[in-house]
């Protein structure tokens, strides 16, 4: 099968640990609300070998910010246990649009962070969940800034343009810089 990341699949959960004696897993889910992966029927995964295969969800149970899954094909432990630390990807098509507003972090990695007087920031990483806020890791001349990803931050997001403009309050960008000089 195509490699899914080439094919424009997106990653929807990390694989953190077995949980009892049935081959279920604790996953953190790279989405607003975990039990969204109660709507799926199933999940690719990444082979040791590079390949790809699909696997049924049997079930979902949500756990505070993450999910227990029971996965096809894991019925005990042991099997369970070849799964920690992988990545989990679904389809583009089997994602639900986001509400007018919000983004996946998919759509975010990737941009080009902007001041808004235009001067370029860097290059959004990755954007990581920290509770109830979300963070841009931004990877820029000077190494790796942090950004709440909040409205009165973060002022307009272009996607088609690949652009994400920024109106940090004063002290923000350098505050990253002499965290890093520490």
């Amino acid at each position: 099968m195509k490699d899914p990341v080439e094919a424009g699949f997106i990653t929807i959960a990390e694989v953190n640990r077995v949980r009892g004696i049935r081959g279920e897993v604790v996953a953190t889910i790279h989405a607003d609300d975990p039990s969204r992966m109660a709507q799926l029927g199933s999940v690719f995964i990444r082979d040791p070998d590079g390949s790809y295969q699909r696997l049924g969800i049997e079930g979902v149970k949500r756990l505070g910010p993450r999910a227990v899954l029971k996965l096809s094909g894991f019925d005990t432990p042991e099997q369970a246990r070849s799964l920690v630390g992988r990545e989990l990807f679904i389809p583009p098509e089997a994602s639900t649009p986001a509400p007018p507003g919000r983004y996946y972090a998919y759509q975010l990695a990737g941009l080009s962070a902007q001041l808004k007087d235009g001067t370029p920031l860097g290059r959004v990483r990755e954007v990581l969940s920290q509770g109830g806020q979300s963070l841009l890791v931004i990877e820029g001349k000077t190494g790796e800034i942090l950004v709440p990803f909040v409205k009165a931050i973060c002022i307009a997001c272009d996607l088609s343009a690949g652009t994400v403009t920024l109106d940090p309050p004063e002290g923000l960008i350098e505050l990253n810089e002499t965290a890093r000089t520490t």
